[in-house]
């Protein structure tokens, strides 16, 4: 856990205004994400993965995801 310091941003995030996710409890990552700009949430969350996409974030699971980075990486 220590090295993923060097990757990563402490971002507050506020809470949403309305539920979004079937499970209130994963609206905390939705609001998190939001905060953070994301692009991707990796989840194998089925209430979180049912909302893809959202906002423009694409929610997937992690072989989606390796294979969503792998074609943004080849388009640049």
């Amino acid at each position: 856990m220590a090295n993923y310091r060097r990757f990563a941003q402490l971002i507050p995030a506020r809470k949403l205004t309305e539920q979004i996710c079937r499970d209130a409890d994963d609206d905390a990552v939705l609001a998190c994400a939001l905060s953070a700009q994301a692009q991707l949430i990796v989840t194998g969350d089925k209430d979180l993965r049912v909302l893809h996409p959202w906002r423009d974030i694409h929610i997937l699971n992690p072989p989606e995801a390796l294979r969503f980075i792998e074609k943004e990486t080849a388009r640049k």
